[in-house]
C-alpha cells in the first residue's frame, strides 16, 4: 500500500468491507428494477431518519469496527484519519445503491445516516481504546482500556435496547415484573452470577480491593433500576439476588487465580444452560443453517442483536478470564469455537431452536480479536490503578494560539467600540427610513430605541464571537469537541440574554416559537399521565416557560454556530482532520435534536410555513437553508484568515453572494397564501410587508446588502475573539 493508504485502509477493512457487503447485500436475490432511475430517485427523496431500534442500532454497530480498524495496524495513527470516513461513507452509500435490486431489502438514505455515526464513534470512541491496545506492549494502559472494554459489553448487554421510558404505567409493569413470583430460568440466574464473577475481577484489576467492591455493590441495584426503566428489558429480583450471591462469592475468594477459575467455569455453565434450553427433545433432527450470519440478517433485529452481543459477550469475558489465568488463548478460543459449534448442533433436537454456524464463527473471531488485544496488553496484574497515573493529555496549544496581529489590545478595543456605535447608529437610522421592512420596524423594544439597537448590535457580534471562543477554549480540554459543544451552548445563553433586553417578546416568539409546553403537556398529556401529574403538583407555567424558551432558542442558535465553529477550525485554525471530524461526530447528532425542536415540535408556522417542501432529490427547504449557513460561515472563516493574499476571500465572497442568494430562494417557500394574501418567502423576509410586493432585482438587492452585512457582522466578531483573547491570557 502506498503512504496514503497505510495512513488509513489496511488490510483489516478488506475483511471488514467483505463482512459488511455480505450482511448488507444478503440474500443476493438480485432484481434489477424496471424503472432504476425513478427506484433511485425514491431512494434520495426518502427524509426518514428513524427506522426502528433494531435497524438502527444495527446500522450504527455495522460500521463501529470500520472507523477503528485503522488503528490495529502496527504504525497507524491513534485515531484513522479522513480515507477510512470518506471511504467507509462510499461503502454504505454503494451498498444502499445496491439494496435497490434486492427485492427483500428495504434501501433507505437513514441507513447511511446511522452508518456514518458508527463510523464515527468507531473512530473517536473506539479507535483511541483500540490505539492503546497496540501502544506500549504491556502498558497499563492497554490492560485499562481492554478491561472498561470488556466491562463495556456487560453493561450493553444489560440495558439493551437503551431506550428509557418515564411512563408511569411502563414503571409499574416493570416494577411488577420485577417482584413478579415465576422465576427465570437457570441459565439467567447463572448468567446474572457469573456476569457480577466477571465485572469484580474486572473491577479488581483496575482499582484497589476494597474500593473495587464498594463501586461494584452500588453498582448492581443502579443498573436494576435503570432496566426497569428500559423498555423491553425487565429484571427480575432473583436476578439482583445472584448479582448479590457473586458479590459474597468475591469477598471469600480473594485471591485473583481463585476468582477468575471461579467465574469462568460459571459463565461457560451458564452459555451451556442457555444453548440447551428448553431443556426438551425431539426424535428427529431438525436443519443445521450453514450460511454464515444469516441468522443476524432475518426476523426481529433486535432480537438478533441481543443474541450477537451475547455472544461476544460471553466469548471476550471466557478469553480475559483465560488470560489472567496464563491460558494460551489460542488453544482457548478454539475450544469455545468447537464447544459453541457442539452447543449448536445439540439444539438439532430441542424444540424451538434452530442450529446455526453463526455463533461459532463470531466466537471465532471474537477470539482472534482477543488473542491480538491481550498480546499488546501484556500479563495481566491487579490493581493495575495503583500505578503511577497516567500523564494529562497534552494540551494543543500550537492549534489554539492566535497569530501575531501587531494590533495593541487598547487599540483594538478603540476600533471595536467605534465600529459598534457605527453599526447602531446606522441600523437605527435605517429602520425609521419608508420601505424597511415592517417585521425589522417592530423587532426592538422602544420602537426601534437607539440602546435597544446598541444592545442587539452587541447580540449580532457574539454571533461570530462565540463561536471563536468556544472554539479556542475547547482546545484545551482532553475531550474538546464535547467541550466546544457545551460552550457553544453557554454562547448561546449570553446570546438570548442581549436579545432578551433588545427585541420584543412578540419577536422571539415568532421566531422562536411561544412558551406552551406546559400547556401541553397538562391539557393534552403528551408526556403521559405521569407527566401530566407532576406538572400540575409541582411546576407552573412560570417556571417551565423560562427553560422552554432556552430550549427553543438554542435550537435555533445552535446549527449556525457549529457550522461557524466547524469552519474556522478547518479554514483558520487548520485543525487536523481528525479533531474536525470529531467535532462533526458531536455536533451531528445535536443538529437533529435542534431540527426537530425548532421545526418538528415548534409551537409556532412563522418559520415552517416559509420554509420550502421537500423537491428534487427529497432535498426539502432546511437543506438548502442549511447549505446557506455552510457558505456563510465559510465565508466568514476565509475573511478571517491570516494569509498574505487575501484576494481568494474577496473572490469567493463575490461569487458567494448570487450563490446565498439561490439557496435563500430554493430553502423558502415560493408561494405562502396567508391572511387571503399570496407572496414567497423572500417576499415576507425582505419586502417592505405582505401587500406591496417587490421585484426580484430589488429582492437580490437587498439580500446581498444583507447577506454582505452578516458576513461583515461575523468577520469582525471572530477577529474581536481572536485578538481579545492572547492578550486577556497574558
Amino acid at each position: 500500500m502506498g503512504h496514503a493508504a497505510t495512513a488509513g485502509l489496511n488490510r483489516w477493512h478488506v475483511l471488514l468491507g467483505l463482512l459488511i457487503a455480505y450482511g448488507s447485500l444478503y440474500p443476493f436475490d438480485f432484481t434489477l428494477p424496471e424503472a432504476w432511475l425513478a427506484a433511485l430517485r425514491q431512494l434520495l427523496a426518502d427524509t426518514r431518519v428513524w427506522s426502528s431500534r433494531g435497524d438502527v442500532l444495527g446500522n450504527v454497530l455495522l460500521f463501529l469496527p470500520w472507523g477503528m480498524a485503522a488503528s490495529w495496524q502496527p504504525g497507524a495513527p491513534a485515531r484513522t484519519r479522513l480515507p477510512v470516513l470518506l471511504t467507509g461513507l462510499a461503502l454504505a452509500t454503494v451498498l444502499q445503491v445496491m439494496q435497490i435490486a434486492l427485492p427483500s431489502r428495504d434501501a433507505a438514505l437513514s441507513d447511511i445516516v446511522w452508518n456514518a455515526v458508527g463510523l464515527l464513534l468507531g473512530q473517536f470512541a473506539l479507535a483511541p481504546w483500540a490505539a492503546r491496545m497496540r501502544g506500549r506492549p504491556g502498558s497499563a494502559a492497554g490492560g485499562r482500556a481492554l478491561a472498561w472494554g470488556i466491562a463495556g459489553l456487560w453493561l450493553a448487554g444489560e440495558t439493551l435496547p437503551f431506550i428509557p421510558s418515564l411512563d408511569l404505567a411502563h414503571i409499574k409493569a416493570g416494577l411488577k415484573a420485577f417482584a413478579a413470583p415465576a422465576s427465570p430460568s437457570p441459565a439467567v440466574l447463572l448468567g446474572a452470577f457469573a456476569g457480577v464473577l466477571v465485572l469484580g475481577h474486572l473491577a479488581l484489576t483496575q482499582l484497589a480491593r476494597r474500593p473495587a467492591l464498594i463501586a461494584l455493590l452500588a453498582t448492581l441495584p443502579v443498573v436494576a433500576a435503570g432496566r426497569i426503566l428500559i423498555i423491553h428489558n425487565n429484571p427480575h429480583w432473583l436476578e439482583l439476588a445472584a448479582g448479590a450471591a457473586a458479590w459474597l462469592a468475591l469477598l471469600l475468594l480473594r485471591t485473583p487465580g481463585r476468582i477468575a477459575a471461579f467465574a469462568f467455569v460459571a459463565l461457560l455453565g451458564a452459555v451451556t444452560l442457555a444453548g440447551l434450553e428448553p431443556y426438551t427433545w425431539s426424535s428427529r433432527a431438525a436443519a443445521f443453517n450453514w450460511l454464515p450470519f444469516a441468522a443476524y440478517l432475518n426476523g426481529n433485529m433486535l432480537g438478533n442483536l441481543r443474541e450477537l452481543l451475547d455472544t461476544v459477550w460471553h466469548a471476550a469475558a471466557l478469553l480475559w478470564l483465560a488470560h489472567a489465568m496464563s491460558a494460551r488463548l489460542a488453544g482457548v478460543g478454539g475450544f469455545l469455537m468447537v464447544w459453541v459449534l457442539a452447543l449448536e448442533t445439540i439444539q438439532l433436537w430441542i424444540p424451538g431452536r434452530s442450529a446455526d454456524i453463526t455463533p461459532a464463527l463470531t466466537t471465532l473471531l471474537v477470539a482472534a480479536a482477543m488473542a491480538r488485544l491481550t498480546r499488546q496488553a501484556g500479563p495481566l496484574k491487579m490493581a493495575l490503578s495503583a500505578a503511577s497515573p497516567a500523564q494529562a493529555p497534552a494540551v494543543a496549544g500550537d492549534y489554539m494560539a492566535a497569530p501575531a496581529t501587531g494590533v495593541r489590545p487598547r487599540a483594538m478595543l478603540g476600533w471595536a467600540l467605534a465600529a459598534w456605535l457605527a453599526g447602531s447608529a446606522l441600523l437605527a437610522w435605517l429602520i425609521g427610513q419608508p420601505g424597511v421592512p415592517y417585521n425589522l420596524r417592530e423587532l426592538f423594544l422602544g420602537d426601534g430605541h437607539p440602546l435597544a439597537v446598541a444592545v442587539f448590535i452587541l447580540a449580532v457580534f457574539s454571533l461570530g464571537a462565540g463561536p471563536r471562543l468556544a472554539l479556542d477554549l475547547a482546545q484545551a480540554a482532553s475531550r474538546p469537541a464535547l467541550r466546544l459543544a457545551l460552550l457553544l451552548s453557554a454562547g448561546g445563553l449570553l446570546t438570548l440574554l442581549l436579545l432578551t433586553v433588545s427585541v420584543t417578546g412578540e419577536s422571539l416568539d415568532d421566531i422562536a416559537g411561544s412558551n406552551n409546553r406546559y400547556w401541553w403537556v397538562t391539557e393534552r398529556e403528551v408526556w403521559g399521565a405521569w407527566a401530566a401529574e407532576f406538572f400540575r403538583n409541582y411546576l407552573t407555567p412560570e417556571v417551565v416557560a423560562p427553560v422552554e424558551r432556552i430550549v427553543r432558542f438554542l435550537a435555533l442558535y445552535l446549527p449556525p454556530a457549529a457550522f461557524l465553529a466547524v469552519a474556522l477550525a478547518a479554514i483558520e485554525l487548520r485543525l487536523p482532520a481528525r479533531r474536525i471530524a470529531a467535532m462533526a461526530a458531536v455536533l451531528f447528532p445535536l443538529l437533529w435534536l435542534c431540527k426537530a425542536v425548532a421545526f418538528d415540535w415548534s409551537s409556532t408556522d412563522n418559520l415552517n410555513e416559509l420554509i420550502a417542501p421537500d423537491g428534487r432529490y427529497g432535498l426539502g427547504g432546511g437543506g438548502y437553508l442549511y447549505l446557506l449557513l455552510a457558505l456563510g460561515a465559510a465565508n466568514v472563516a476565509l475573511l478571517v484568515r491570516n494569509s498574505p493574499q487575501r484576494w481568494p476571500a474577496l473572490v469567493f465572497t463575490a461569487a458567494a453572494v448570487p450563490l446565498s442568494w439561490w439557496l435563500l430562494k430554493m430553502g423558502l417557500a415560493e408561494e405562502i397564501d396567508k391572511y387571503e394574501l399570496v407572496y414567497s418567502g423572500p417576499q415576507f423576509l425582505l419586502g417592505p410587508d405582505r401587500v406591496n410586493l417587490l421585484e426580484e432585482s430589488a429582492l437580490q438587492g437587498r439580500w446581498a446588502a444583507l447577506y454582505l452585512a452578516l458576513v461583515a457582522t461575523g468577520s469582525a466578531g471572530v477577529a474581536l475573539a481572536r485578538r481579545l483573547r492572547p492578550a486577556a491570557a497574558g
